[in-house]
């Protein structure tokens, strides 16, 4: 008998967060059919003896299942790897520095019986150090081209942020979708590694018909980068943000749209490369020209993914912007820059269920 639901924790060098992780979902018992698939990205701190060890256990009637790579295939890769292997009607993506609730796994698949058109949704993620804070709602995609963090540093128990509501890009600590829509439109571009790469697959999700949403109803705790900033240089980082937007950005909007963003996104990057220079940041600023340099250099294979995603469009931009294109006031950026975006407000928006 298949699984209801695969989840698929992809680690690297995280066995400090793997117990907790996989102990809360086990804490959901056998209301909901699931299968484990632990994917290593090659860590070097003891966590495959401790994967190899899980696995020749059967907790609760399960066996995890896992998958050892050789290399680092980051985020995107090896979420991909897992994927392949996975069994169950919904494919549950899940970081390994969080832990979920009692009833999370019901509680989550729900919002598709709720949801028409539902094609991945986020549950409420809160800081695993002060359960008070939301970590993320979700994103907006706004006329700058940067994405607005819903909900981002804001009190969890707020009216705002306990309904359900449409948003461009769900946050890759916890996302599900349906196994049958993956087929379909594939997970993620493996040329990502990491970063951006949940918000290029919502993206495709959008223009291909389907919807993505944050549900409340279901919530986690997450430690918040535990894994990524203890181990990868910041210019790296930065490096694979810069890049994997830009090359969202030419495979999945419109030419028109693309008219528009472009000179937008190189705009605002050149006064942002100015600003790395300008506060002694070299490393930065090379990042952003690195990753304007892999666009130009692999413009011929993003234009080939393109062809390939342009096919299965069923809305255009302009009706999905309508939906989760949101403007926040210039104030955003000046608290996001300085690392204060709890003092921002956010408008509230209306549930639509």
């Amino acid at each position: 008998m298949k699984p209801k639901i695969s989840i698929i924790i992809v680690n690297y060098n995280g066995k400090k967060y793997l117990k907790d992780c996989l102990s809360s979902i086990m804490e959901n018992g056998k209301s909901i059919s699931y299968e484990i698939i632990v994917v290593d990205n090659g860590s070097k701190d003891g966590s495959v003896d401790y994967i190899n060890g899980l696995t020749k256990l059967r907790i609760n009637g399960l066996t995890i299942k896992k998958i050892l790579n050789k290399e680092n295939l980051g985020f995107a890769g090896g979420n991909n790897v897992g994927v392949r292997e996975a069994l169950g009607e919904y494919v549950l993506l899940l970081n390994n520095d969080t832990r979920v609730e009692k009833n999370f796994l019901r509680n989550f698949v729900k919002a598709f019986d709720e949801i028409p058109n539902l094609g991945c949704v986020q549950p409420k993620i809160v800081l695993m150090k002060d359960s008070n804070i939301i970590d993320s709602c979700g994103s907006y995609l706004t006329d700058t081209s940067f994405l607005y963090h819903y909900g981002y540093d804001k009190n969890q128990s707020s009216e705002t942020y306990n309904r359900p509501f449409p948003i461009f890009s769900v946050k890759g600590v916890a996302i599900l979708t349906k196994k049958e829509i993956i087929e379909k439109i594939g997970l993620f571009d493996d040329d990502f590694w990491c970063y951006y790469e949940e918000t290029d697959f919502c993206n495709r999700l959008w223009l291909a018909g389907y919807e993505c949403w944050y549900y409340p109803k279901a919530k986690i705790y997450h430690a918040a980068g535990g894994t990524t900033l203890a181990y990868f240089d910041n210019s790296y980082i930065q490096f694979q943000n810069f890049k994997n937007k830009l090359l969202s950005f030419i495979k999945n909007f419109e030419v028109l749209t693309l008219m528009r963003f472009i000179p937008t996104y190189f705009l605002i990057n050149f006064f942002l490369g100015m600003f790395f220079l300008i506060t002694l940041k070299p490393k930065y600023f090379i990042s952003l020209l690195k990753a304007f340099l892999w666009n130009a250099v692999n413009l011929k294979s993003t234009l080939d993914k393109r062809r390939h995603i342009q096919i299965l469009r069923k809305m255009t931009d302009r009706k999905i912007f309508d939906k989760v294109k949101r403007n926040p006031n210039l104030s955003y950026y000046y608290y996001q820059q300085f690392g204060k975006l709890g003092f921002y407000s956010d408008k509230p928006y209306e549930s639509a269920i």
